[in-house]
């Protein structure tokens, strides 16, 4: 049983004021009437919510099924039990007691509109009972006549028969001896033994309480939103710590090789001085990016592919760069070589024209990368 409960009484009609009990750790430790529960009798952390049924609106039957199991006598007595009924459209909630050789099943038929009713009544206060069973069940099973009542729901039981409170019915029922009344101690622990272990529960079948597919509990809402947290956090810094290696991977890469460049150019504080003084050596060399026959090169590799490509010029420039004229008879093919040099690394300009002899013609510059 859940740590705080609520035991309510079903409304005898739409204006009509319910009786409700708190119960913590196993006592009854509030109680009121009221139109609805109070905030603070509503509000049971999570625990189970009972409603009790008048006694006029069940028949409660004990029907003895044989040697069948469990579940196979619960099935056989809900026909049993609506066999034995007046009127149509019945809903019977059953229970299997077991008991030696022979199966009891404990029956309560009840009008499933009347049933329906009392569902929508509390619903429409706020209130959607885990547990709803006939307060006739509250009852013990004595030989000898008891009555109670649980706010305004009366009831008489002797032995397995429940009777709604009547002077004429119950003279004529339950003998000529008075029913015993129950006093508040015994109605109290009556109540909050039935929320341990109803006796039987009319939310079954049809009238079954709905679970969410997705449902938290108390606390769960805190964690999972630290955990969405958590993984917001974390999908956050891995690119961050991904970006950070590479930074500092890059960095360490370009110190090692200023410093391996230092070597030959002392001078030089940055890579890019590094890399123009070195090209500078290079050059008067005779070698290095800055010569023609590395964009040259490139050129004459990029149209070898390409048929119907002739070179009718080529001269060199200031800065490593190779000027020339190319011809083709179409554009496409020029557009080719043009492209594969770019593709290569080489940065590449271009103007295209025709000539007298109406070959596409353009004049380029290249230069290695």
């Amino acid at each position: 049983m859940a740590t705080s409960s609520l035991i309510i009484t079903c409304p005898a009609s739409a204006d009509a004021a319910l009786h409700w009990w708190r119960a913590d750790d196993g006592h009854i430790v509030a109680r009121g009437q009221d139109f609805s529960p109070p905030s603070a009798a509503r509000d049971t952390d999570a625990g189970t919510v009972m409603a009790l049924i008048p006694a006029a609106d069940t028949v409660i039957r004990i029907i003895d099924m044989g040697d069948m199991s469990a579940a196979q006598a619960e099935a056989a007595a809900r026909y049993r039990a609506a066999d034995l009924s007046i009127g149509s459209d019945l809903f019977v909630a059953v229970r299997a007691l077991g008991g030696g050789d022979s199966m009891q099943v404990l029956c309560a038929t009840i009008s499933r509109a009347r049933l329906a009713d009392h569902m929508a009544e509390l619903a429409l206060r706020g209130l959607d009972p885990d547990v709803m069973i006939p307060v006739g069940l509250l009852l013990p099973a004595n030989q000898t006549p008891v009555s109670a009542t649980f706010g305004d729901l009366g009831v008489d039981r002797l032995g397995d028969l429940v009777l709604p409170p009547d002077e004429a019915l119950g003279a004529l029922l339950l003998g000529e001896t008075p029913p015993a009344p129950l006093d508040q101690d015994a109605r109290d622990a009556a109540m909050v033994a039935a929320l341990a272990d109803p006796p039987l529960n009319l939310r079954q079948g049809g009238f079954a309480r709905r679970t969410p597919l997705f449902a938290l509990g108390t606390g769960q809402g805190r964690t999972l939103a630290w955990l969405l947290g958590a993984l917001l956090l974390i999908s956050f810094a891995i690119p961050l710590i991904e970006i950070g290696k590479n930074y500092l991977g890059a960095d360490l890469a370009e110190r090692r090789a200023l410093a391996s460049a230092q070597r030959l150019v002392p001078e030089a504080t940055d890579i890019s001085q590094a890399e123009q003084a070195i090209d500078t050596r290079l050059a008067a060399r005779g070698a290095g990016n800055a010569i023609a026959t590395v964009p040259l090169a490139g050129l004459l590799s990029a149209m070898q592919p390409v048929a119907g490509v002739t070179l009718r010029q080529a001269d060199y420039r200031p800065g490593g760069i190779i000027g020339a004229m190319i011809a083709a008879p179409r554009v496409e093919d020029l557009n080719a070589v043009l492209i594969a040099l770019q593709n290569n690394g080489y940065t590449v300009t271009a103007a295209q024209r025709s000539d007298a002899t109406g070959q596409a013609v353009a004049d380029i510059t290249v230069l290695a990368p």
